[in-house]
């Protein structure tokens, strides 16, 4: 039989690969051979491996089969059930190895540390934290540091998470980026770039993955000139050659402090550049309402072979829909599937009666709904709803109305378009009746789910 290390080698092969077959015959050379218990490194090798594959019941029949664990078989099953989200059977996993009698390392610990930042278990967390603390873990394990402060951002307590980065032994360009990350996604942008300065304070230079962070922090608060900045050091330093990611962080900043146009002069520079980075040049020309313009870009990003998917048709007719240029977007809808190969969902036809109603073509309106193979999404019928306040249509309103009904009762945004386009017409007495609706079907219960209004 093949050597220790070589067998180990394979079998990291076969999780690369996703290779479960060859996985399971070299399981059974393994289990002819005795070396189960001989090596814990082939036996923990052989737990990842399956639950790379996917299969972690396997994963657990090799480790129920062990005669001898240690902290590498405990940490091979806590990580494979981390890895794919089931946090509840880590902890369960986590509390039964101390039960044996067998002390957690850093690598444990740094996996309890992500099952407690998506259960959002904070006290677990915390007992955690002081336990590392007075054994020193610290001290040497970065990866361990930086999953502390991942835990308390995750928690949502960006304070403390930031004392403690700043109170590490040891933190790299991870630690800092964890923190801004989550500072940005919190919608904190101006915290985040103050973190940005301390990380440069503390001499560590900033990696790709931070300048995303960095670049959607600038983009909440409209940070332009901390944002041209950004983007003056990202080229500096030749990160946009292979970085697709960071290049449609670079263009989405620019349409978020609003200028479109810098953005897809940005985008028409990038080395690379994919599908996000044209979808979010014109989603940010249809916000404008600029539909020539959206189109132009439309049309460039197919001539250079890039094809459009769902998200992208919803952008270009919705630049239409806001630019009047509603033959545009008639045709657009109608070739969809010929033309691309994608079936119109709601966003679309919501998106086309919105357009249509909002000019007053209701005839038009009410075809695309009834063109939908199921009208029993009330999101269509609301934009019917909200173009028949606009343009008093008191009588379409009445019946795009009970529509909504009919599809949900307790849809609040009914009975308040309902009351105003009655109200418009003077019609007082009914929209006190509908208003009469609303509080009769604020506090319903309907199987089970409650709702409030």
């Amino acid at each position: 039989m093949k050597p220790d290390f070589v067998l180990v080698e394979l079998l990291k092969a076969c999780a690369k690969k996703k290779d479960i077959y060859e996985g399971t015959k070299l399981h059974s050379h393994i289990l002819k051979d005795g070396l189960l218990e001989k090596s814990p490194y082939i036996a923990s090798t052989l737990m990842s491996m399956y639950s790379k594959c996917g299969d972690l019941g396997k994963a657990q029949k090799v480790f129920d089969d062990l005669h001898a664990r240690d902290v590498i078989s405990w940490n091979a099953l806590i990580s494979g059930y981390a890895q794919h989200g089931r946090f509840h059977e880590a902890l369960s996993c986590f509390e039964k190895m101390q039960q044996d009698g067998i002390s957690p390392d850093g690598i444990t610990f740094t996996c309890i540390f992500k099952a407690c930042s998506s259960l959002r278990a904070i006290d677990k967390g915390k007992q955690i934290h002081d336990e590392i603390v007075r054994r020193g873990l610290l001290e040497k394990h970065v990866a361990l540091g930086n999953a502390l402060v991942d835990m308390y951002a995750k928690c949502g307590l960006l304070a403390k998470a930031h004392q403690i980065l700043k109170e590490l032994p040891i933190r790299n360009e991870v630690s800092w980026s964890t923190l801004i990350s989550r500072y940005a996604q919190e919608g904190q942008g101006q915290e985040a770039l103050d973190c940005f300065e301390e990380m440069q304070r503390d001499g560590i230079n900033p990696d790709g993955i931070t300048f995303i962070c960095i670049l959607q922090a600038c983009g909440s608060v409209g940070a332009i000139d901390r944002g041209t900045k950004t983007h003056k050091d990202i080229v500096d330093r030749g990160l946009l050659k292979k970085n697709t990611n960071l290049g449609n962080a670079l263009v989405d900043m620019y349409v978020k402090c609003h200028l479109v146009a810098k953005a897809r002069h940005v985008l028409e520079e990038l080395p690379v550049r994919n599908i996000i980075s044209w979808n979010t040049v014109i989603a940010g020309y249809a916000q404008k309402g600029k539909g020539f313009e959206a189109m132009n870009c439309f049309r460039r990003m197919q001539s250079e072979g890039m094809l459009p998917n769902e998200v992208t048709l919803l952008c270009i007719l919705t630049a239409c829909n806001r630019s009047g240029l509603l033959c545009e977007a008639q045709m657009l809808f109608g070739y969809m599937t010929r033309d691309y190969g994608i079936i119109p969902n709601v966003g679309h036809h919501t998106c086309m009666v919105v357009g249509f109603g909002f000019s007053g073509h209701f005839h038009n309106a009410i075809s695309v709904i009834k063109a939908m193979p199921h009208s029993n999404n009330p999101t269509v019928w609301i934009a019917l709803l909200g173009a028949c306040r606009k343009w008093g249509n008191v009588k379409l309103g009445k019946m795009a109305f009970d529509q909504v009904l009919q599809i949900d009762n307790t849809f609040s945004g009914a009975y308040v378009l309902m009351a105003n386009i009655y109200m418009g017409a003077g019609l007082h007495e009914e929209a006190e009746k509908i208003e009469a609706m609303k509080q009769r079907y604020a506090t319903w219960d309907k199987q089970g789910k409650g709702v409030g209004i």
